[in-house]
């Protein structure tokens, strides 16, 4: 789907935004908080009789969707959401930016705005519903931080239970609202080497198997980090935020190399290099592999500096800024 051209008219149109690790990964799977934003790349979707499911993606989204509408299931015609992604696409490669959470929270949303049901008003059934088709479209592998980002939109503090906790699902997610301190300068970039993160998130589950105790040991220090973290962004203290988060990169360089994983790369090395002697930091935005960085600046210059350079380490800076509005009925003619 493309613009207005492929909606058809009457049907509602909605759209989820990408998202953006900025502190968390890895460790929110052993139940530390993470935070999440929001970012303007969207998945513009429409429900539409008589299609089929695209991807799996979308089979499992559409499917837990009805589910979700209880009785209102019974009155919707057969079909599926037809979905425009291609935001999340540059030079012909995926972005890192959460194209699969956004679709399947979109496809949701179709379903539920399609039936009347509006997704404003249901957000929390939102989440819900494709938190549990994301996972199980994955394989069972994911924290639902990117979900929790599309459906909720801006920065966000985002927390799942801790694994054995109630019956081994912990006590489910949490979600609460963070304010960007207006000083903090995120720069973000990509090696354009689109990785698994399902793949690298097994590598580090393997690893976890074989060393429990020195996995534990290291995830207890980045939960660490990751509070302190938060607490800095909450006071808007950057020169703490920064350095506690280029202490959780140094932590992450560890888990990959203790796990066998490719989570930084060479040129996310002299990334992280370059944003230091600036002043600010660089480290991965996600799994890692080279799939997405993002750089952290309390100075403007510096993060414009930092941005500048990046091509001549083979980097791609991304034009992306953070959305507020999370999953959307979208308006007619709108481009989101």
């Amino acid at each position: 789907m493309s613009g207005e051209r492929r909606t058809l008219r009457g049907n509602p149109v909605v759209a989820a935004p990408g998202k953006l690790f900025v502190i968390g990964e890895y460790a929110v799977l052993a139940g530390a908080p993470a935070v999440v934003a929001a970012v303007n790349r969207y998945a513009v979707g429409q429900f539409v009789i008589g299609l089929a499911p695209e991807s799996d993606f979308t089979r499992q989204a559409v499917a837990a969707g009805l589910r979700g509408l209880g009785d209102r299931a019974e009155a919707m015609p057969p079909g599926s959401v037809l979905i425009d992604s291609t935001s999340f696409r540059a030079g012909g490669k995926k972005l890192g930016l959460g194209s699969s959470a956004a679709v399947t929270v979109v496809a949701v949303a179709a379903v539920m705005e399609m039936a009347g049901m509006s997704v404003a008003e249901h957000r929390a059934l939102c989440f819900e519903l494709a938190d549990g088709a994301h996972r199980s479209a994955q394989g069972g592998v994911g924290s639902g931080a990117d979900v929790a980002a599309a459906v909720h939109g801006g920065l966000i503090r985002y927390r799942r239970g801790r694994p054995g906790e109630a019956g081994g699902q912990g006590p489910g997610p949490r979600v609460a609202t963070l304010v960007k301190p207006a000083a903090l300068r995120l720069v973000v970039f990509s090696e354009g080497s689109p990785a698994s993160t399902p793949d690298l998130i097994r590598i580090v589950e393997a690893y976890a198997a074989r060393r429990p105790a020195a996995y534990e040991r290291l995830m207890l220090q980045l939960e660490d980090r990751c509070e302190t973290f938060i607490e800095a962004i909450a006071g808007a203290n950057l020169e703490v935020a920064i350095s506690v988060a280029i202490d959780y990169a140094a932590g992450l360089a560890e888990l990959g190399a203790q796990a066998g994983a490719p989570i930084i790369t060479p040129r996310f090395e002299l990334a992280a290099d370059l944003a230091t002697n600036l002043g600010g930091m660089a480290k991965p935005s996600g799994a890692g592999g080279g799939d997405l960085g993002i750089g952290m600046f309390g100075e403007p210059e510096a993060a414009q500096s930092f941005a500048a350079r990046l091509e001549e380490l083979g980097l791609r800076v991304l034009d992306v800024d953070l959305d507020l509005n999370g999953v959307h009925r979208r308006l007619p003619a709108s481009n989101l």
